[in-house]
């Protein structure tokens, strides 16, 4: 452990499975452990790290019994993962085949090798495979039998295949850090720092690798490469051909899933930006009907798949499914231990979708969470001023005075101790509109509503402070749905048509 907070961050992360599987097996050990597992619940309990209440706690024995958990709940992790991991488990046979060959048990280390490569290779695990073709050379150098050198010879040529592959991955894998770290220093407008040593040709199907890993950095490199390129209906189609990958290769999938969603979210990611929506839909259906085994992969897909409906459902103004997507949101956000800036952004969505939907009821008492648990929790000024503009057109759309009231003083109060750098003159231009609006007889409101636009399209225009979290765009479109008398999710789902 480097930082003092460390073990409790460790604790902190594991789920209640894994917490069980470690207190079932420090208690196997006895007294002795009773003291460890004393430390490990105080911990557990902690929502905040606290030294000097540990310290108050279990003396000057703390720092070695911090270090001793630490190292106890690693290897308690490394039991509970082996079973369910492949790779895992050709770690241990090798150790076993190690054991063996020591012993001078070498027949019943060269089986346990056997067993260790066979599950390696459905991993395409190359380093393993190599070194346990170095462990192999050993035994049959050791036994000497009659065929021995062809033997040898049949081994050397698997390690230089081993070898090319590696190397054939690493390279791809160096290609891909070399093109994002150029793409990071691009300018707008800057061509000449796209001139890499390396063109299109690099990446052309002929040059696909026979490795499975090697395959995937390939079309990873391509990705990147035609990302930089703004070329984006190429990379766009390497993207996909990398979470196609995942799926011909299912034991691998099995193995690195985290790697797998990370791929396949940013191919969403990509789709939703590019305004792909219906590949965007057809990921969202595909994440959707995966089954993760581990609570923190249903975590994860829980957060990223969550967030991305939310945006599929407001940006183009989709009724259908929102409340099963509503009750999703609630049951997660209970059920899983996000943090406080995933829940804050989590609720903020829902309330914007609700406003979107025309749902105001429901649209306020989120807009009330949001502002009451949410935001408390992580005290952003812009997530509070988007939130009370948003309440603040809940209230105009419903008519009530007296919540209109009460909205426009908050939402006034909080642009007035916004933090230094919030764009605050955005929301005091909306307010003042707002008022005016509400205040005013409905002959005169159109007027209102065109002047209200102008002002804000000029506002914008001038670029010094650009509004926070898509207001300007949520703002501008509920205008656009008041002046045509057009209901604000038609007004959504027209401009993602255009």
């Amino acid at each position: 452990m480097k930082q003092q907070s460390d073990l409790h961050q460790l604790i902190q992360s594991l789920s209640r499975t894994e917490k069980r599987y470690f207190t079932m097996d420090a208690q196997k050990s006895g007294r002795r452990s009773s003291r460890y597992l004393e430390l490990f619940r105080a911990l557990n309990k902690m929502e905040t790290f606290d030294e000097s209440a540990l310290q108050e706690k279990f003396g000057s024995s703390l720092a070695t019994d911090k270090h001793y958990l630490y190292e106890a709940i690693l290897r308690s992790m490394r039991d509970y993962r082996s079973s369910k991991s492949r790779a895992a488990q050709v770690k241990e046979m090798m150790l076993d085949a190690n054991f063996l060959y020591q012993r001078g048990l070498y027949q019943q280390s060269e089986e346990r090798l056997r067993q260790a490569k066979s599950l390696a290779a459905e991993l395409d695990d190359q380093i393993s495979l190599l070194e346990i073709t170095r462990e192999q050379l050993n035994y049959v150098w050791t036994m000497k039998q009659k065929d021995f050198s062809e033997q040898i010879r049949r081994l050397l040529e698997e390690k230089d295949r081993y070898i090319h592959n590696i190397n054939e991955e690493l390279g791809y894998l160096a290609l891909a850090y070399q093109i994002q770290m150029a793409k990071d220093k691009l300018k707008p407008g800057d061509k000449t720092a796209r001139q890499l040593p390396f063109s299109e040709s690099d990446f052309a199907e002929a040059q696909l690798p026979e490795a499975a890993h090697a395959q995937r950095r390939f079309l990873q490199s391509g990705a990147l490469y035609y990302d930089m390129q703004s070329d984006f209906e190429k990379a766009n189609h390497y993207y996909r051909r990398m979470v196609d990958w995942w799926d011909t290769y299912p034991n691998i999938k099995a193995e690195e899933y985290v790697r797998y969603l990370a791929d396949l979210f940013n191919l969403l990611h990509a789709s939703y930006y590019q305004k792909k929506y219906q590949q965007f839909k057809n990921i969202l259906d595909k994440i959707s009907q995966e089954q993760p085994a581990n609570y923190h992969d249903q975590q994860l897909i829980f957060k990223q798949l969550t967030n991305y409906q939310l945006l599929y459902h407001i940006n183009l103004g989709v009724t259908e499914g929102y409340e099963d997507l509503l009750q999703r949101v609630s049951h997660g956000m209970s059920a899983y231990k996000l943090n406080p800036v995933s829940q804050l952004i989590m609720a903020f969505n829902v309330t914007v979708l609700l406003f979107i939907l025309g749902k105001y009821k429901a649209c306020q008492e989120w807009s009330d969470q949001v502002l009451r648990t949410y935001n408390r929790n992580v005290d952003s000024s812009q997530f509070r001023l988007s939130t009370l503009l948003i309440s603040l057109l809940a209230a105009y759309q419903t008519d009530e005075l007296d919540l209109f009231d009460s909205t426009a003083r908050a939402l006034r109060r909080a642009i007035r101790s916004a933090r230094e750098g919030v764009p605050t003159t955005f929301f005091t231009l909306c307010l003042q509109h707002c008022r005016k609006l509400n205040y005013a007889p409905q002959t005169e409101r159109r007027e209102l509503l065109n002047t209200f636009t102008a002002e804000l399209r000029e506002l914008l225009r001038e670029k010094a402070q650009l509004p926070p979290l898509g207001m300007d765009d949520l703002v501008f479109n509920w205008l656009e749905s008041c002046r045509k008398r057009k209901a604000l999710a038609t007004v959504f789902r027209e401009q993602a048509a255009n």
